[in-house]
């Protein structure tokens, strides 16, 4: 029973989310004496609680990326195959480069989504090891390699263009097994029925 209390969240935590809505707010161009003066505490306070401002940052930037992350999963739950998972991803990558905030932006500049270290990369990692497991990705797949040129391309081509079977197939083609073939071919119809 223990485990299944959620627990409240830190004090550390909390000022994390202060300082991230400050930069989804107004962004990042700004100075201390305005951060500080924004959230309600001063210069001293701001960077005793964050070190500087590129750590404050930093620690926002990478809330953001864990909330999007969440984001994704939980859309992804609902996914009966590889190919879904992987186009519902597709989607949200789309979405949010539509929202445009000023996190996105960072990440954009700096191609810090695309980073093995960054939460998208073990998302796609986690479904292409599902999709091994349920026979739908090919055995040989170097799971790594496929993630680095799933993510560039979602990043510097798909955003600019609508989803379609043929970036669908673009994307997925290198990966897929027989039966992912398959199922990527009804998922297509299913989209364009739509």
């Amino acid at each position: 029973m223990k485990g299944l209390v959620k627990k409240d969240k830190t004090l550390y935590q909390r000022k994390i989310e202060d300082v991230y809505r400050f930069y989804m707010a107004y962004g990042f161009d700004h100075s201390t004496e305005f951060i500080a003066a924004r959230m309600g505490i001063s210069k001293k306070t701001f960077f005793n609680r964050y070190l500087s401002k590129e750590n404050s940052i930093k620690l926002s930037f990478d809330l953001w990326m864990r909330n999007l992350a969440e984001q994704i999963r939980g859309r992804q739950t609902d996914c009966n195959n590889v190919v879904e998972a992987l186009v519902v991803f597709i989607s949200e990558i789309q979405q949010i480069a539509g929202e445009d905030t000023p996190f996105y932006a960072f990440a954009a500049e700096r191609d810090l989504m695309m980073d093995v270290k960054a939460p998208f990369a073990k998302i796609i990692m986690d479904v292409l090891q599902e999709g091994k497991q349920h026979y739908q990705i090919r055995e040989t797949l170097n799971g790594t390699t496929y993630a680095s040129f799933f993510l560039f391309n979602v990043f510097h081509y798909v955003l600019r263009r609508d989803l379609d079977g043929d970036m669908i197939r673009y994307l997925l083609t290198p990966a897929l097994n027989e039966r992912g073939m398959e199922l990527m071919e009804f998922v297509i119809s299913s989209l364009e029925s739509a």
